[in-house]
């Protein structure tokens, strides 16, 4: 349950922290006084949508904070900071949290109902979850045989284009694939042929530089080269060595550098001998690099883009020609989900049915408690093709009158009526609800009378197993409460805020009274206020 809220420069509350009591707290209030903002605190603790104009005007931050205790006695401290520039700050026990986590977390903690729900009980595609939710059907196993037989169709879908369409691609694709299939590029291949292309055309220069090079090195019958003059005179040193010694290690460096220079030499001529000048390869190279270059400019990639497109090409060639085959074993695949799907789809119809019948049943049970007895609910079931929750359409509709015939809500129901409707079934969803705190924000809506009593009488019931929070008008609510908040407006300095104070029992009839006759509050009012609170604690006990 919520055990404490703290708001801080939310709209015109400046500062408030708010214990609640673990049954029935009601919050009352002028019109425009701020109980509304409240709830609207609660909802943005709870992780939904904030608009920044809920931060008070002149501060450029807010921050709302709740403290949840838990029926075995721990407690978790929840926070949220809005910020003027949309950024929230959120924390779980003073560690940041994201917003989305918050608010999978507020839905496990509190339940709101405010006046949008009585609409949305009017739009019918909502009456299935509300049925759902009161069966507690596990939709599960369904949703995995949904998916997998959806999955299957939108293959067939896939497979299935048209005929002349899918004849086209086929030869584009082939086409494709066979031209570059022929030419069979390979990676690096361009770059090779480019430096053998540069070779190929230097071959002259390149021979004589090498015949040049060679002479030098070994020169020929009539003068010697580098390699001989460095022989001699290697030869020349090791005599003066014999005298000198000191002079061994110059002419050991002069061996190393004459059979340096006959390595180079050797790598000269076996050059110059594999170095052909060849005008047919030069022609096969330019002729090659050519077609790879035009396959580029053609499909406008790389060379190796080219390759891995060709692998796809490849890939989409194959399930194209053997589409058919595949069409027609998709058939088989899709029969066989198809008739799962529809037999658990079915296994759902007979569980819905016996629900919408106990359903049935306990809103007849609730209505009447809330001075509706003679209105019936029925719940209609219509099928449908498979969707994502099943074969079934399921209609909500009522009976106001004995003997008249049943209705859609929207044709039928009254606001007051709505909201009674609501009501019922939000306390028959709570039952089965793991959600201990229950929000009704003016749940009294079109409610007077002995309607009003029936719906104060309700609301305590429910709160005996849940904690409620309630925002009214209307004392025979009021009167209920376990605990009562009065919510008012005031100008301090030159700022208009908002004060939330928990009432004692003087203060509640005063409270009471002001709802009953307005202001001044008359004897007369008080007495009545009393009576009305007497008569709350003796239905309590």
């Amino acid at each position: 349950m919520l055990s404490l809220l703290h708001i801080e420069n939310i709209a015109i509350i400046e500062l408030s922290d708010i214990a609640f009591d673990a049954r029935l707290n009601v919050l009352t209030g002028e019109t425009g006084a701020g109980k509304s903002i409240v709830i609207d605190a609660l909802s943005a603790l709870l992780g939904q949508r904030a608009q920044r104009e809920l931060i008070r005007s002149g501060y450029e931050s807010a921050e709302v904070s709740g403290v949840f205790t838990a029926p075995d006695g721990k407690e978790a401290l929840l926070q949220r900071e809005l910020r003027g520039d949309g950024r929230n700050l959120c924390r779980l026990d003073g560690k940041p949290v994201t917003l989305a986590a918050l608010r999978e977390l507020g839905d496990t903690l509190v339940n709101i109902h405010g006046q949008h729900d009585n609409q949305a009980l009017l739009r019918e595609e909502t009456h299935l979850s509300f049925l759902d939710a009161f069966s507690g059907l596990s939709l599960d196993r369904y949703a995995e045989l949904y998916n997998v037989w959806q999955g299957l169709c939108v293959e067939r879908e896939t497979l299935s284009v048209a005929e002349d369409e899918k004849a086209a691609r086929i030869g584009m694709l082939t086409y494709r694939l066979q031209e570059v299939r022929e030419l069979n590029p390979v990676p690096g291949e361009e770059e090779a042929l480019t430096a053998r292309k540069k070779t190929l055309r230097s071959a002259a220069a390149i021979r004589e530089a090498l015949s040049g090079a060679y002479y030098s090195l070994y020169g020929d019958e009539d003068a010697s080269g580098a390699c001989g003059l460095c022989e001699a005179a290697a030869d020349d040193l090791r005599q003066a060595a014999r005298f000198a010694p000191e002079l061994e290690a110059a002419a050991e460096r002069l061996r190393e550098l004459q059979y340096a220079l006959r390595d180079c030499a050797e790598e000269a001529r076996a050059f110059y001998e594999e170095m052909e000048e060849s005008e047919e390869e030069l022609e096969q190279v330019e002729a090659r690099l050519d077609a790879l270059n035009r396959l580029r400019r053609k499909h406008k990639m790389s060379m190796e883009d080219i390759l891995a497109a060709a692998e796809r090409w490849s890939v989409e060639l194959e399930s194209l020609e053997s589409s058919d085959r595949r069409l027609s074993e998709l058939e088989g695949e899709i029969r066989r989900a198809e008739d799962k799907l529809l037999a658990e789809a079915r296994a759902l119809r007979e569980q819905r049915l016996q629900a919408a019948r106990r359903m049935e049943e306990r809103m007849s049970r609730e209505l009447t408690d809330l001075e509706m007895a003679k209105v019936k609910l029925a719940v209609g079931f219509e099928e449908k093709e498979p969707g994502a929750s099943g074969c079934d359409d399921v209609r909500f509709s009522i009976a106001t009158n004995v003997g008249e015939p049943f209705k859609p809500l929207s044709k039928i129901a009254s606001g007051g009526e709505m909201a009674r409707i609501m009501l019922a079934l939000k306390n028959l969803l709570a039952e089965g609800d793991a959600v201990q705190t229950l929000v009704f924000d003016e749940v009294d809506s079109g409610v007077s009378g002995r309607a009003a009593q029936r719906v104060a009488e309700k609301l305590c019931s429910v709160s005996r197993q849940k904690q409620v929070l309630c925002v009214t008008h209307l004392p025979q609510i009021a009167a209920f409460a376990d605990t009562h908040f009065r919510v008012e407006k005031a100008v301090e300095g030159e700022r208009t805020v908002t004060r939330v104070q928990k009432l004692s029992h003087a203060e509640r009839v005063e409270e009471l009274a002001r709802l009953m006759a307005g202001v001044p509050v008359t004897d007369n009012a008080r007495k009545t206020a009393e009576e009305l609170l007497a008569q709350a604690e003796a239905y309590k006990r």
